[in-house]
Formats: C-alpha cells, sequence, structure tokens
C-alpha cells in the first residue's frame, strides 16, 4: 500500500483514477507542495491507468500552467512589538536561522535585519550564506559560546530538532528567551522547549516588520556582546587546531583549507560524510544563498554526489565542487556515470581516511575500507582522475582538475587523508551506546 507508506513522509498524499483529472490533481500537488511551509507531495499512478487512453479533448486542461501564488502571511503586531521589547531588553542576542530564509527567499531582509539590530547571527547547515559567512557580525568559530551565553534566542525559519540541540540546557542558555518566528502554526507548538515568543508569520514579511519596528540605534546596544565574540573567534584563530596531528596523512583541515581557498565566492558546494560532514561545517564558508547542500538532518549519508550533479544541472553556468568522506561517496559512486553521459561537468573531492567514522582503533567490523582507488574508478568511467598523498600537491591537483571541469569533463581528486583525525562537534549521546 504505497499511499499508506508515503503519507508519514510527505505533506500531501493522493492517487489519480481519472486520467481525466490529471492536470487538476497535478495543479493542486504543486500547490500544496509549495504554499505554507513548503514539503514534498507524492502522487501515486496504478498501473492500469498508465495504459490507459482517451481523446485528448475529454482533458480538463485548465488547471494546466496555473502560477504558484505564494501567500506571505504578516505576524500579529502583538507579537511583533513583543519581539521588539525583548530586544530592547536584551543583552546577549543570536539570531539561530535555517532554510525557511531560503524558501521565502528572504535573505535581503535577514542582512537588513541583522545590521540594524545589530545581531550576531548563526545558521543551520542547510541555511548557509543567507547572510555571506564573512559578515562582520558572523563568528562562526564561537558558536558554542554564543549559543550558551545568549539571553534572547531568535529562531528564524527553522525546526527546533537536534541539529540546534533543540534549544535546549546545557548547549543553550537555561534562562534565555526564546523567539520563534515560523510560518507553521503547528510547528510552533511542537517544540521540546517553551516558547517565550511565539510569531507566526512568513520569515520576509516578519522580517521587514521587525526592520520597520526597530529604533534606529539598537545595534549600538550589542557592541560589547559582538566585540566579545569577535575577540574569542580572534584567539581562536591565531591558536594552534585542535586534533591537528602534523605527522601521518593530510589533515582533513588542510584539505578543506586548501578547497577553500581554491573555490569561487559563487560555487555551489556540496559536502557529505561523517567527519568531512563535521569539518566542513566548521571550516568551509558559503557566501550566497541555496549555495550550500548538505546531506540532512537523518543521516542520509550518500546524497552527496547526486545532489552536485542536480546542482549543475540546475545552475550549468556555476563551479560545482562535491566534498565527500570516502564511506559516503561510495554509496552513490557511479552516479559520476550519470554526470558523464549528461555532460554536467562537476569537479568530486574525496577525502579517503579508510574507513567509517575514521575509527581511530580500526577494530569495530565493517568499518575499516582501505584506500579505494576512486580516482581510477573515476578514470574508467570517463573522468579525471588524480590521487594526492602530500598536502603541497593539493592544490595543484585541484587546478588541473578544475581545468578539465572547465573543457566540459567531470574530474575527481581522491585525497588520503588521517584516519586519526576527529572532528570536535556535539556527540549524540543521546542516541549512542
Amino acid at each position: 500500500d504505497q499511499m499508506a507508506i508515503m503519507r508519514g513522509c510527505v505533506k500531501y498524499a493522493d492517487r489519480i483514477h481519472n486520467i481525466k483529472r490529471i492536470p487538476q490533481q497535478i495543479n493542486f500537488a504543486f500547490q500544496t507542495a509549495m504554499l505554507g511551509k513548503p514539503g514534498p507531495v507524492y502522487l501515486d499512478w496504478p498501473g492500469d491507468l498508465l495504459y490507459q487512453k482517451i481523446d485528448e479533448s475529454q482533458v480538463d486542461w485548465s488547471y494546466a500552467g496555473r502560477p504558484i501564488v505564494r501567500s506571505r502571511p504578516y505576524a500579529e503586531p502583538k507579537a511583533i512589538n513583543a519581539l521588539v521589547d525583548a530586544i530592547n531588553g536584551a543583552k546577549q542576542p543570536i539570531v539561530c536561522s535555517g532554510g525557511g530564509v531560503i524558501w521565502s527567499q528572504a535573505w535581503d531582509e535577514m542582512r537588513q535585519f541583522v545590521e540594524k539590530a545589530g545581531i550576531p547571527f548563526y545558521t543551520t547547515p542547510q541555511g548557509r550564506g543567507v547572510v555571506p559567512d564573512d559578515h562582520p557580525y558572523s563568528y562562526l568559530t564561537m558558536r558554542s559560546t554564543a549559543f550558551r551565553d545568549a539571553d534572547l534566542i531568535i529562531v528564524l525559519g527553522t525546526r527546533m530538532n537536534y541539529i540546534i540541540g533543540h534549544a535546549a540546557p546545557p548547549r543553550f542558555g537555561a534562562n534565555a528567551k526564546i523567539a520563534r518566528i515560523e510560518i507553521d502554526a503547528e510547528e510552533l507548538g511542537r517544540s521540546a522547549r517553551n516558547i517565550d515568543i511565539p510569531v507566526q508569520g512568513d520569515c520576509k514579511s516578519v522580517l521587514q516588520q521587525l526592520i520597520d519596528a526597530l529604533p534606529a540605534k539598537t545595534a549600538d546596544k550589542f557592541a560589547g556582546w559582538r566585540q566579545k565574540l569577535a575577540d574569542g573567534e580572534a584567539a581562536k584563530r591565531l591558536g594552534p587546531g585542535g586534533n591537528y596531528p602534523t605527522d601521518g596523512d593530510i589533515h582533513p583541515l588542510r584539505m578543506f583549507e586548501e578547497v577553500k581557498n581554491f573555490v569561487k565566492r559563487d560555487a555551489i558546494v556540496v559536502v557529505d560524510g561523517q567527519e568531512t560532514l563535521n569539518y566542513g561545517r566548521q571550516s568551509l564558508p558559503t557566501f550566497e544563498p541555496g549555495h550550500r547542500l548538505n546531506s540532512g538532518p537523518f543521516g542520509t549519508m550518500g546524497v552527496g554526489l547526486p545532489f552536485a550533479v542536480g546542482a549543475k544541472a540546475a545552475k550549468p553556468d556555476k563551479q560545482v565542487v562535491c566534498i565527500h568522506g570516502d564511506g559516503s561517496f561510495g554509496l552513490n559512486a557511479m552516479e559520476l556515470d550519470t554526470a558523464v553521459r549528461h555532460k554536467l561537468p562537476i569537479l568530486v573531492v574525496v577525502s579517503l581516511n579508510g574507513g567509517w567514522t575514521a575509527d581511530p582503533e580500526r577494530n569495530k567490523p565493517g568499518r575499516d575500507l582501505g584506500y579505494t582507488r576512486y580516482d581510477k574508478m573515476a578514470e574508467g568511467l570517463g573522468c579525471y582522475g588524480e590521487y594526492v598523498e602530500q598536502p603541497e600537491e593539493i592544490r595543484p591537483a585541484l587546478e588541473r582538475a578544475q581545468k578539465r571541469v572547465d573543457e566540459g569533463r567531470v574530474a575527481l581528486v581522491n585525497i588520503k587523508t588521517d584516519y586519526r583525525a576527529r572532528a570536535g562537534t556535539v556527540q549524540f549521546s543521546d542516541y549512542s551506546t
């Protein structure tokens, strides 16, 4: 029963029974997918219906091609006033934003709000680039400090799931006020932590309301808070990186440093893996909205290469770079063939640490994958491939590979990285034994 299987996974599920109504049901499915809080929909096409024939004149075409009419509800003035009062009364506020800003295309409004309010901002992986990561109010290495010390947390267009620790102590301050801007009223009531200031509305509309309502000199109030984060950021960037062995294979942070300095500012960057994904969050910035694609919150490893192929098909004029862990790359490595056959030139970088989760002891059954020569596999599929074992070889290899990409060829750079390296991230202790 495919309908029953899909209902729990999608926003709307329906089955087509009469081919006269196909344009109507497709239109309704698209409208449902895009209106309010966007989400996937499912249309079931029974096999017998697929082989039916009908005279075209009997089909109701009046629904075909109808535009998606996006509604942008504004928040109640009472809610806006409560949030403005909370901002005026705060000493150390932060914004924590997510994909809702991208769906709402509210990146201009978010930047204006951040700058007028003077509030430091942090984003979920899906929301990277809505305001450039090198904005003066972005303090990427101070995320944990900002979360812990903030007295007002403005959750903007993102679910309060484990990606942001449910905004719960000890990662976030127990006494901090929580304000949440969300288009879906039901979602406002699902938070594990109580929402002090619920604000229902579209991100673009609500942010404009806040921009209009905030006093002109609001940003001056938080100069000390921003300086505290800036000083911490500067100290961390001057100090040596944690867990950064100088012997052995290339550290993933060195690999990401080379990639960061190589990719174009408006490149579409896809990151997939475990340690690779964690290091990418820490060290690889994004400057354009919608230009960062990661595997989602349910650990869908393997989507990196398919994401990159799709991104290149959608934006053929953009540089598309996919950084993979070796385990996650292996799940869908044959999509290289798809990229070759459809002439979608992308650059793939593999962090080859020889195993799942970079197990330092190499004693977990099935975790030791060995150092697979994915570059040879890529060559066999018609791609350009390189294998790198020395850090000084990374940049030249990337440049040679990108040259082939610019000529219309798919390229893969396979970089042997240190299996001992561990990203310093929040542990999923609630889910592990």
